[in-house]
């Protein structure tokens, strides 16, 4: 099953675009429309964000959408990428719970309109011809652990739930499970704590950590401080 690829070692990425572009991560000066822009783009993900919006064309979309800015600082950057980042864990994690994983692969293992490789020290979307493309998932990993502002806590934390993802994904393959149909009538042969003994096996992946980011993104904007509570758990000082 592709869905149990590793997540590492998926080598250089390219991005299919009208055009190149270079991710806005230099140090620049920051003004106060620059910083009103990003405290608007970062309050529209919370808000677009939805359950009922997760799938991989929106998370792809807003990460397009993300090269296309000016960042006030390159940590601003990371921690929007790390944001998106949560947003395709969570839509994987709900599709492999769901025995969706053709669906699921499209975000772990299959070819993704946006992919990345770095030059001169920074990422870059770009359309180059021949070039394969990797998948979302894996390809954001490795963006977020190159860039050297992520924690190390945080990146150990993105590669257990992608470990979780593939250990869900042979737990509901071996059980004989393969829609959310099976789900359903096992569930209904289960007494109460194997119900619970079951859920407990599932990712049920929530909301926390894309929580968390958008409020590190939010107060580092504010403060431009790494504090030891909020930005300091994703963001390296």
């Amino acid at each position: 099953m592709e869905l149990l690829s590793s997540l590492h070692g998926v080598g250089t990425r390219t991005i299919e675009l009208c055009e190149t572009m270079q991710s806005p991560v230099g140090d620049r000066p920051i003004d106060g429309p620059l910083l009103d822009a990003w405290f608007e783009l970062n309050y529209r993900l919370q808000e677009e964000s939805a359950d009922r919006n997760i799938n991989k064309n929106f998370v792809e979309q807003w990460i397009m959408r993300l090269w296309t800015i000016v960042s006030p600082r390159p940590q601003c950057f990371w921690l929007f990428l790390a944001r998106l980042n949560e947003l395709a864990l969570l839509c994987a994690s709900r599709y492999v719970d769901c025995c969706e994983c053709g669906a699921a692969d499209e975000l772990l293992a299959e070819p993704s309109r946006v992919i990345f490789h770095i030059e001169g020290g920074e990422p870059v979307v770009s359309r180059k011809r021949g070039w394969r493309a990797g998948p979302l998932l894996p390809c954001l990993y490795e963006l977020l652990a190159g860039s050297g502002y992520m924690t190390e806590e945080y990146l150990i934390f993105v590669s257990r739930r992608t470990e979780k993802m593939a250990q869900v994904a042979g737990m509901l393959a071996g059980l004989g499970m393969g829609s959310t149909e099976d789900i359903t009538t096992k569930l209904s042969c289960m007494d109460v704590d194997e119900r619970r003994e079951f859920r407990s096996r599932l990712c049920l992946f929530d909301r926390k950590a894309f929580n968390e980011i958008g409020r590190a993104l939010h107060l580092f904007m504010l403060f431009g401080n790494v504090d030891d509570k909020y930005v300091g758990k994703y963001l390296c000082g």
